[in-house]
């Protein structure tokens, strides 16, 4: 077992990051859907997004994420939206001439009231989120997406990529992001991914890397401290945008006691560090991240 926290750190990291034969099945699905939506009139194209295009994707629990840009200026309502993307589903389907029995691929469930799921067995699925061309809203290629809010806000396709490839030349970003994502996803914390990636962000712009354990002590104290509020989307292509936590503030408070906890446990498991206490910092890990956690050596720390 390992007996440093760094060497256990990446170890559980390794075992978080989905495997390449899923990641190769989840892009046959990719491309056998999206070359199917591509026939319905309704779409334009379909972009990747999400922590599968960014690289910090959690086995078991993350989807590839597409954006499906859809024809048209986008509707008031977002259910509208989800409606005309069911139905290019649907066409699209139909275009693809198998029969009625090979298109259980295409069956899909609403979550979250933003986005329709596609879920197969030996794939990490698919999330399918309706968007819209947004030209007179920022840069060339931006698009209109729903926010924890459910509010149309405009995105720029592959700005979060190309930040995280210009700061993360060590891959710490990345792995503070999944780490981030595993710890939401262990405790049913209903902070959405995008949140936690601009923390994530704001921190490693702030001060690098120094280690994981403190990169995310750090993190979680920071919101502990300030609250979970909104924070300036470092990649909106107006400047001005901003990222909710969750639908509202009243959701926001109800994960406040699980983010001090947080805060608390990872900064008992430095304290515990310092002190060249093994157990202690594994009991720590194992109750921020679960029992996947693998265990620390009897003997001290660094030793």
């Amino acid at each position: 077992m390992p007996d440093d926290v760094a060497e256990a750190i990446r170890s559980y990291g390794d075992a978080l990051t989905p495997s390449s034969i899923v990641v190769d099945e989840t892009r046959l699905l990719r491309a056998h859907v999206g070359g199917a939506l591509l026939h319905s009139p309704r779409v334009r194209r379909i972009l990747d997004t999400g922590s599968f295009a960014h690289g910090t994707a959690v086995a078991g629990r993350s989807r590839l994420d597409c954006l499906v840009v859809l024809e048209g200026s986008k509707p008031r309502t977002l259910p509208k939206a989800i409606d005309a993307l069911r139905a290019a589903l649907v066409e699209g389907a139909g275009s693809t001439g198998a029969p009625a029995s090979a298109l259980g691929v295409f069956a899909s469930r609403l979550e979250n009231g933003d986005s329709l799921v596609i879920d197969r067995p030996g794939t990490a699925g698919l999330r399918l989120i309706p968007s819209y061309e947004a030209r007179d809203a920022g840069a060339v290629d931006t698009v209109w997406v729903p926010d924890a809010a459910h509010r149309w806000v405009p995105h720029l396709p592959g700005s979060r990529e190309l930040l995280l490839s210009r700061i993360d030349d060590d891959g710490a970003l990345r792995a503070l992001i999944r780490l981030l994502i595993a710890w939401k996803h262990e405790h049913g914390i209903g902070i959405t991914s995008y949140y936690l990636e601009t923390v994530a962000l704001r921190q490693a712009l702030q001060q690098r890397s120094f280690s994981l354990l403190w990169d995310v002590c750090w993190v979680w104290e920071r919101l502990a401290n300030d609250g979970l509020l909104p924070l300036p989307d470092l990649t909106s292509p107006t400047g001005t945008q901003r990222v909710l936590p969750k639908a509202s503030l009243a959701r926001s408070i109800e994960e406040q006691f699980a983010v001090e906890r947080a805060a608390s446990t990872a900064r008992a498991a430095i304290n515990a560090y310092m002190d060249g206490d093994a157990e202690q910092v594994g009991r720590c890990l194992r109750a921020l991240f679960g029992p996947g956690f693998p265990g620390l050596g009897e003997q001290g720390l660094g030793e």
